[in-house]
């Protein structure tokens, strides 16, 4: 896969660790989760109660604690992520100024760049966080899209700065008042480019057993 910044992939047991350095296979907490694109941008935790667990269906994260920096942060002007998720709360942020939370009460989308609410409290109304989703983020020359299971469902135009991420699960920062992801996350796919969406999703939705969830004319159904 080319113009890859970072990919988690939880059905590989073996990117999971129980330690931060990447030596000790994890049974059941996990400390670091390695990346496969070749950037060694791991996923790591340091404090051994705010680790995710690994389950036969992805990394758990408790909705209180739990949660990974990553080893650098990725700042790109146009970077399209890729997520298959189950749950909500803070999916991914950047310290105090970049972020993606899905709120528990209603599955509205705060989506901010730069310290500015891009996408605040948007309704999501497809969203369902009972069950595995299959996500796309993305900045493309000053305009953010959300795809949600091989659809479009929201965009905004005129963003200014790049979309930046360092951290997966957490929040952004140690006021706010909305939780740290509470649910699964599966895979994560970033690329530094945009891509084709539609192969993405399609490679993900039949790895993770989505195809139902894709639109009857979707190329990779």
């Amino acid at each position: 896969l080319s113009n890859l910044a970072l990919w988690l992939d939880a059905s590989d047991s073996s990117t999971l660790f129980a330690n931060t350095t990447l030596s000790t296979p994890a049974t059941s907490s996990v400390a670091g989760w390695k990346d496969k694109s070749g950037n060694n941008n791991h996923a790591v935790q340091s404090t051994s109660a705010n680790r995710p667990s690994t389950t036969s269906s992805g990394i758990q994260f408790d909705g209180s604690n739990d949660g990974f920096s990553l080893t650098n942060d990725i700042s790109q002007p146009n970077l399209n992520i890729f997520l298959v998720a189950q749950g909500n709360g803070y999916v991914f942020a950047n310290n105090g100024t970049d972020r993606v939370l899905f709120l528990n009460s209603n599955q509205n989308l705060y989506w901010a760049f730069n310290s500015s609410d891009t996408f605040n409290n948007v309704a999501i109304s497809a969203y369902s966080s009972s069950s595995s989703q299959l996500l796309e983020f993305s900045l493309n020359s000053g305009t953010a899209k959300l795809r949600l299971n091989g659809t479009e469902v929201s965009s905004q135009g005129s963003v200014s700065g790049n979309f930046k991420i360092d951290r997966i699960g957490l929040k952004w920062d140690a006021s706010t008042g909305q939780p740290p992801w509470t649910g699964k996350i599966k895979e994560v796919l970033a690329y530094n480019s945009n891509t084709d969406s539609h192969k993405v999703e399609g490679y993900l939705a039949h790895k993770w057993g989505l195809t139902s969830s894709l639109p009857s004319n979707h190329p990779y159904k």
